[in-house]
């Protein structure tokens, strides 16, 4: 046959990135995004996006890597993934919701010597913590997927130890738990989604 393209050149396929596997990472807060309530927008409380990448170690930068290798694949749709959100409770809020926010703040204050939280979130930026990933199950056009995501804070210190317990998956599925989507018994809720980059 003839050459069909020019600059043909025979090399190893190295195949898709992936997200970071379920597991506990030490992460740096690249961005703070303020989303303030909104009942227009069915946003009844303050939200802070964090753009958390993976700081240390063999998935050190990944999140970003991912990005871009989606999006040179799938066009300027592609969201960023390695995203948390932390929810602002209210005075009249259940406690367990209260629990969630401080406890998450805790790890960064513990991993971050003399940091306080004094409810700037722009003062985030740049800080370390432990992140724990779990898997996430769903279903797609009736076929059953699995993904990752950022569940929750450790502190830098716990991850480097090893002492983070793995969390179990969040079921998704059809018919699947209604428990484990809303929370893993901790306390602690799932508040990782996905955004535009760069904010």
């Amino acid at each position: 046959m003839k050459p069909s393209y020019k600059g043909f050149e025979a090399k190893k396929n190295g195949g898709f990135l992936t997200l970071p596997p379920a597991g506990a990472y030490i992460a740096e807060i690249k961005e703070v995004r303020f989303v303030p309530q909104d009942p227009l927008e069915n946003r009844d409380r303050d939200v802070i996006e964090l753009m958390m990448e993976i700081a240390e170690g063999e998935y050190a930068g990944r999140y970003m890597a991912f990005y871009q290798d989606q999006k040179e694949r799938f066009g300027d749709n592609t969201k960023y993934k390695g995203v948390f959100r932390l929810v602002a409770p209210l005075e009249h809020d259940e406690d367990w919701r209260k629990r969630t926010f401080e406890g998450n703040l805790w790890c960064v204050e513990q991993s971050n010597d003399g940091y306080t939280w004094d409810w700037d979130e722009k003062k985030l930026k740049g800080k370390k913590v432990g992140i724990s990933v779990r898997e996430r199950l769903y279903t797609y056009n009736d076929k059953e997927r699995s993904t990752t995501e950022i569940a929750k804070f450790e502190t830098v210190a716990d991850v480097k130890a090893g002492n983070v317990k793995p969390m179990k998956p969040r079921d998704q599925r059809t018919g699947g738990s209604a428990a484990e989507d809303s929370t893993d018994g901790s306390g602690f809720t799932e508040v990782s989604k996905t955004v535009d980059v760069p904010w």
